[in-house]
């Protein structure tokens, strides 16, 4: 069989939902080609993004754009390896590799509707608000989107100059906190009068009878959990809201489209809010100067998070810390990520927290601590406090 021919059984896999044949018949195709077959490769890219496999996914991009470049490509076929790269970059946290594919996409079409869309998007993570609306506003002067789409860039570029020029960073974690805390409350007030009970820790005895808290399997020895609400009757578990939730901030509305971050003067190490803040899954970031993030990040994480969750910053009624993820190493261990939820604790939660990177940033020195969804900069980029 030819290459197209394994290239088209791939195809009908895809129509049959059936990705990871697809993979196999992609792999066939490339290995009975008899020329450099780019658009294979990005084929087969594309459906590992799908799969949520931007590591795997990544090479492939990368050898589809140096092939599609080498045997000169039609327009499209470089303008869409270029877009996959950038992409799979993106999802692999290679942020300085998905701006120099983003680069290369402008090489192709210097006018690409989605290339500028895509770097000035990953730009507002970034914090660099001015950079993002430059390419934005080039975008909009010439772009034939659907009008409503027009409409949201638009309004997306008015709310970050306005914030930029006028806003107070930590507002929008603040704003996110006293919706979900206000969300949390009334809904607390309905299913107690069903007498479900709130912010009850999972329990459990132990081999000496003692009453201890659950640590899921695998997780850290800190990371105890709350759920939101609980059926005593019956055991029976309930969350507050089907997903993290995300607000918008009056006046500001926009700014809930995308994570865009503004940085907050006053700290040692660059500090960062981030428009998309969702109290329930709080990402906490941290970068330092030397690759031992999770080293010495965790240990201020964990004291934190044992305080936080039995009560430090609540009330007796509730107000407690419900869960913390494991670590998440990045920018080859100068980075590290964990995502909390912070239940109904009050606001002197994060300043507590920034006063322990305050002391950290002495020791090992930290260079940034971006506090919502966003990326933390390229470490070689990374500016100072």
């Amino acid at each position: 069989m030819s290459a197209d021919s394994f290239a088209q059984l791939a195809l009908q896999a895809l129509k049959a939902d059936q990705p990871e044949r697809a993979i196999a018949y992609f792999e066939e195709a490339l290995e009975h080609a008899e020329r450099p077959r780019p658009d294979l490769l990005h084929s087969m890219g594309v459906v590992l993004l799908q799969l949520a496999e931007p590591e795997k996914a990544r090479p492939l991009m990368a050898m589809a754009l140096e092939q599609a470049w080498a045997v000169g490509a039609e327009q499209e076929l470089l303008l869409q390896c270029a877009l996959g790269l950038a992409a799979a970059s993106e999802d692999s946290d290679l942020v300085s590799e998905a701006l120099a594919a983003y680069e290369q996409a402008f090489e192709v079409d210097a006018r690409a509707d989605r290339a500028l869309v895509g770097k000035a998007h990953l730009l507002l993570g970034l914090g660099r608000v001015d950079d993002a609306v430059e390419l934005l506003d080039r975008y909009l002067g010439y772009a034939k989107d659907d009008p409503e789409f027009l409409e949201a860039g638009q309004a997306l570029v008015d709310a970050a100059k306005a914030f930029a020029k006028e806003g107070d960073p930590p507002v929008l974690l603040q704003a996110h906190r006293e919706s979900y805390v206000g969300f949390f409350d009334e809904t607390i007030k309905r299913m107690a009068e069903k007498g479900w009970m709130g912010e009850c820790a999972r329990m459990m005895r132990n081999e000496d009878g003692d009453v201890v808290n659950v640590i899921p399997e695998g997780a850290r020895p800190y990371a105890a959990v709350r759920v939101d609400l609980v059926d005593p009757s019956t055991g029976q578990a309930g969350q507050i809201g089907e997903q993290p939730m995300v607000v918008a901030v009056g006046g500001f509305e926009a700014l809930a489209q995308a994570p865009v971050t503004f940085a907050q003067g006053g700290r040692p190490y660059r500090l960062r809010y981030s428009s998309q803040s969702p109290w329930d899954q709080l990402p906490i970031q941290v970068l330092l100067e030397k690759p031992v993030a999770e080293a010495e990040v965790e240990p201020i994480m964990a004291a934190w998070y044992q305080a936080g969750f039995d009560g430090r910053f609540g009330t007796k009624e509730g107000g407690r810390f419900h869960y913390i993820s494991d670590p998440i190493t990045c920018r080859d261990g100068h980075g590290v990520v964990f995502n909390v939820d912070l239940g109904r604790a009050n606001l002197q939660c994060i300043e507590h927290l920034l006063s322990s990177f305050d002391q950290l940033h002495q020791k090992v020195g930290v260079v940034e601590v971006l506090l919502g969804r966003g990326s933390l900069s390229p470490r070689e980029e990374a500016p100072a406090g």
